[in-house]
């Protein structure tokens, strides 16, 4: 019998074998998807949700992994058994202290996130209709996290904490957390409405004030 992808088994294997790789040569991200199965899509979103969850942008690296979300989401979503990701972003390699980093943050909040996980509301991560709520949650998340913001504080912060909530409720069968996933997405959209408004007041106060030197 086939092990369950969203097995606490399944997935503490998983991240067992991708530290070895980063302590070694390193691991594709394409090729850890293929380890994983359909387990993969929740899995490798968590994994890179992680590194975002701080308050400092990553650069470059944003792009690459808002680009994985939104495939992986989509894929997902529509109901694909198994993630593919563009070369550019399946070419990412896990290696290097940094993903060591990275992957014993996930061990730490999956084992905190165990403490009071528990299968409920289970109609919100059940069957094709589960799968593609938690993939559309994905995708939502990734275009959030890939908007360009001027490398704002938080502004990558928020999508992935919606990544890393959908992705536990995934993982642990625990509805509740993708209720707390949808609601992360709401503080994200309230985020950049705020960003906004404060870009547009200050940007039309600095219009005023070169008009008014210009007059």
């Amino acid at each position: 019998m086939s092990e369950d992808p969203s097995s606490q088994r399944h997935i503490d294997k998983a991240l067992d074998h991708f530290s070895d790789h980063a302590a070694a040569d390193g691991i594709t991200l394409n090729a850890a998807l293929e380890r994983l199965g359909a387990g993969g899509y929740c899995v490798a979103a968590f994994l890179l949700a992680v590194p975002f969850v701080q308050p400092l942008p990553l650069g470059p690296i944003t792009m690459i992994c808002g680009i994985s979300f939104i495939t992986i989401g989509w894929q997902m979503g529509r109901g694909h058994q198994k993630p593919s990701l563009p070369k550019r972003a399946g070419d990412l390699l896990i290696h290097g202290k940094i993903w060591l980093l990275a992957l014993g943050a996930c061990r730490k909040i999956l084992g905190l996130c165990r403490r009071f996980t528990r299968e409920r509301y289970s109609t919100w991560v059940s069957g094709t209709q589960g799968d593609r709520l938690v993939g559309w949650l994905i995708f939502i998340g990734g275009v959030l996290l890939a908007i360009p913001a001027a490398n704002l504080p938080l502004n990558n912060f928020f999508p992935a904490l919606m990544i890393l909530f959908a992705c536990i409720g995934w993982l642990e069968r625990d509805g509740l957390m993708v209720v707390i996933s949808i609601a992360w997405g709401v503080v994200t959209l309230l985020y950049f409405a705020m960003v906004g408004l404060v870009l547009y007041f200050f940007g039309n106060q600095i219009w005023k004030w070169i008009d008014s030197i210009w007059r």
